[in-house]
This record gives C-alpha cells, sequence and structure tokens, in this order.
C-alpha cells in the first residue's frame, strides 16, 4: 500500500512542477520541443516505479502474501483491543496455524516441510524445515546406477545445495520476517 502511495505522489508532484514550468515558458518556436521532453520526463516518472515493481527480488504472489500477512496480524490485534469478551487465545491460535500453514505451502513450493515452529506474537522465534525425499522412480527396472564422481563434483553438488538452503532461508526472512539464524534445515 505504501507503494501506491508513493507512486501517486510522485505523479502528483510531477505534474505539478511540468504545468509550472509550461506556464513560465515563453511562447516561441521552442514551447513545442520543451514540452515533448517534458511529456516523456512525466511518462518517465510514471512508469518507473512499475517496473522496479516487477523487476524486484520478491515475486508478486511473495508480495501478496507478505502483506497479508500483516494485515492478519493487524487485525487479530485490533480485534482483540477492541473486544474484552473476545477470546484472546483462541485468536492468536487460528492466526499461529494460519501463519503455520502459510510457510508450509511456501516451503512445500520449494521441496521442504515445516517440522516445527515456535511464534510469540507475530515474530517466529525458531523454525525447523526438514527436505522431502521424493523418489520419482519407483520401478526397479528403470532405476539407473549411481556413479560417484570426482570430488570436484561433490564440492560443487554441496555448495548448491547450500546456495538453495541459503535461497529458502532468504525468501522466508522476506516474506514472513523470519530471522535466518532462526531457521534450521534439516
Amino acid at each position: 500500500m505504501d507503494f501506491v502511495k508513493e507512486w501517486i505522489s510522485s505523479i502528483l508532484i510531477a505534474a505539478f512542477i511540468i504545468n509550472l514550468i509550461d506556464m513560465l515558458l515563453p511562447s516561441g518556436n521552442l514551447k513545442s520541443y520543451i514540452n515533448l521532453a517534458l511529456n516523456f520526463i512525466f511518462i518517465f516518472i510514471v512508469i518507473t516505479p512499475i517496473i522496479n515493481n516487477f523487476t524486484n527480488e520478491m515475486s508478486i504472489e511473495d508480495k501478496i502474501l507478505k502483506e497479508f500477512n500483516e494485515f492478519q496480524y493487524g487485525y487479530n490485534e485490533k480485534l482483540m483491543a477492541f473486544d474484552k469478551n473476545i477470546d484472546k487465545e483462541k485468536i492468536r491460535e487460528n492466526y499461529n496455524n494460519y501463519l503455520k500453514e502459510s510457510i508450509n505451502l511456501k516451503l512445500e513450493e520449494q521441496g521442504y516441510k515445516l517440522e516445527s515452529i515456535e511464534i510469540e506474537g507475530n515474530e517466529v522465534k525458531n523454525l525447523v524445515i526438514k527436505e522431502l525425499k521424493t523418489n520419482k522412480n519407483s520401478n526397479n527396472e528403470s532405476k539407473e546406477k549411481i556413479e560417484f564422481k570426482e570430488s570436484e563434483n561433490c564440492k560443487e553438488a554441496f555448495s548448491e545445495s547450500k546456495v538453495h538452503e541459503e535461497n529458502i532461508k532468504n525468501t522466508l526472512n522476506k516474506v514472513f520476517k523470519v530471522s535466518i539464524e532462526k531457521i534450521k534445515i534439516n
């Protein structure tokens, strides 16, 4: 939501400045060229935030999930503060279950599953995830022999695994605001 507010305010400021410059320019041959240049600048100001939003590191799906999580937590907190008769533990439990499901769905996309989680308020205190072991080749006849390569290939595969784990940790950090130090991968 902040993105939209900033974008609209930058458009309004640019439109004001461009109109001010247009009014101050004397009539003449150069005015049409200056107007053309100002219009290109205005188009650039309008389009740049949109392009930056789509080329950002986080996908739109992750941004929506992040915003919805923040909204859900804020809504639950306001609901508990507003109504004294409401069962606060039940609301916290529902929010925690929602958060667990959201994290688990995100992890399953990457081939992991949620093993355990500790939540206090909106903050995840401890998160343990486990790699899913899927055997796509269950036929005994179609199994191929696995040969061990040189130590360099093993190191390369190990480093790729570490990079994948770091990417998962970074994604969880960005979307769910889970500290990287609190994520353990088994």
